[in-house]
């Protein structure tokens, strides 16, 4: 008979010589890690107003009530930075006047044009007050920026609440007023706008809807209804403009060019 009392027991299973665990984490280890992903900081969806007389196109903002202006785009280089605007007005004429004075832009150009709407050129001058590059630097990247009532309405996303008191700062430093207007976190589905509408365009969007807008024939003018919105009637035309153009984007899938 085989003497067997110094080979253990036949069931159980040798273990790696470095202990390395084989299989499955444990629970305890999967609970942990998922506290871990809990803490990572999540985006923050942020709509904000920013003013101050040095900013791009203020002038020329102001140069009519009507005046809807829009960033398109923003090119960069060594030696000059771009805007593309589309601007909003029943007054273009007055608008390019105040254009051709404003000190924040020079070498203005049409692009494109058509009834109540123009695309423009402009190249920023050194007498602009930048603060858009201080944004991206915080951690932050614009959205959506247009202007209401005189004001650049900003839509944007941080990276953290840090980030955005860190753009704060620099706006404050640079007398730059910073008017929070709605902060909430883009993950939360609860918080954020339907097909990633802005506040403004969903409320929009929902007015119009409701009171006939839509329907042939309308049951509400545009001007009736940024009597409703109390904003301007070019204001309510790029809101409905730009959330349809995000709607139809998002439900019919048409990649962004």
């Amino acid at each position: 008979m085989r003497d067997t009392a110094d080979q253990g027991s036949t069931t159980e299973t040798a273990r790696p010589p470095d202990d390395t665990t084989h299989g499955p984490a444990p629970l305890s280890q999967e609970r942990d890690a998922s506290a871990e992903r809990s803490r990572e900081p999540e985006p923050l969806g942020v709509e904000f107003c920013l003013s101050h007389a040095g900013l791009v196109l203020t002038d020329a903002i102001a140069s009519g009530s009507d005046v809807t202006v829009s960033l398109e785009q923003q090119v960069a280089d060594a030696e000059s930075t771009l805007l593309v605007v589309a601007v909003e007005s029943d007054d273009f004429e007055g608008f390019e006047t105040a254009l051709d004075a404003d000190a924040t832009v020079t070498d203005p150009a049409v692009l494109d044009s058509s009834p109540g709407r123009r695309l423009y050129r402009v190249e920023v001058t050194d007498e602009a007050e930048r603060i858009t590059p201080s944004l991206v630097r915080s951690g932050g990247r614009i959205l959506e920026m247009h202007t209401v009532d005189g004001q650049w309405q900003v839509c944007a996303q941080f990276v953290s609440r840090t980030a955005l008191s860190e753009f704060r700062t620099v706006c404050t430093e640079r007398n730059v007023t910073f008017r929070l207007d709605r902060l909430y976190r883009t993950g939360d589905g609860s918080n954020a706008g339907v097909c990633g509408l802005t506040a403004d365009q969903q409320t929009a969007l929902e007015t119009a809807h409701r009171e006939g807008y839509f329907d042939v024939p309308r049951g509400i003018s545009q001007a009736e209804l940024a009597d409703e919105l109390e904003v301007s009637p070019s204001a309510v035309s790029q809101r409905i403009r730009r959330g349809l153009d995000q709607v139809l984007g998002s439900e019919l899938d048409v990649p962004t060019e």
